[in-house]
């Protein structure tokens, strides 16, 4: 059976998610040591969950890369993610999948304080922390612009009426007295 590769951050792959284009994907990084690290992070939050067979499924990919050598590390390595101080799962893999990522594939909450913690068992127990938010953390900062900017838009436009009245009453009130005998 032949297998056509996409790539990913420049590295073939065969995971990619072609029946979900709509899905998230952001980029955090991560060094220790001689050591860059690439974590992808896909959520499936906000896109039509009946849709999806794990809707609240985390992937999690990871490149390390040797930025002495130039070569990417593709042994013993222990990811874990946490939640804070909690760890809430755990994981070695013996070595990279997948054309040289390791990758977990996860449920985790919408809300979490989430790192992914990696251990580099091949380099002397090198250790990384790579802080990573869902989609449904980030904020959404146009809404709430908008929002700002019509409050501001009705408090000025009630502002200005008040203003307008004022002034009104006060052109009548001189013209009443010019007007009196």
């Amino acid at each position: 059976m032949p297998l056509h590769a996409h790539h990913f951050k420049g590295l073939p792959h065969y995971n990619y998610f072609e029946n979900y284009p709509q899905t998230p994907e952001e980029e955090f990084l991560g060094q220790s040591g001689n050591y860059e690290f690439s974590l992808v992070v896909y959520d499936f939050q906000g896109i039509n969950k009946e849709d999806v067979e794990t809707p609240d499924n985390v992937r999690l990919f990871l490149v390390a890369f040797d930025l002495r050598t130039g070569k990417l590390y593709n042994g013993a390595m222990t990811l874990e993610i946490r939640d804070g101080d909690k760890a809430i799962h755990s994981e070695k893999l013996e070595s990279a999948e997948l054309e040289n990522l390791y990758s977990l594939h996860r449920t985790l909450p919408e809300t979490g304080d989430y790192s992914l913690h990696l251990t580099l068992h091949d380099v002397g127990e090198l250790k990384c922390e790579i802080p990573f938010q869902l989609s449904s953390q980030k904020i959404h900062w146009g809404r709430w612009i908008a929002v700002s900017l019509m409050i501001s838009l009705l408090v000025a436009a009630i502002g200005a009426r008040k203003k307008r009245l004022q002034i009104d009453r006060t052109e009548q009130t001189k013209k009443n007295k010019l007007a009196q005998p």
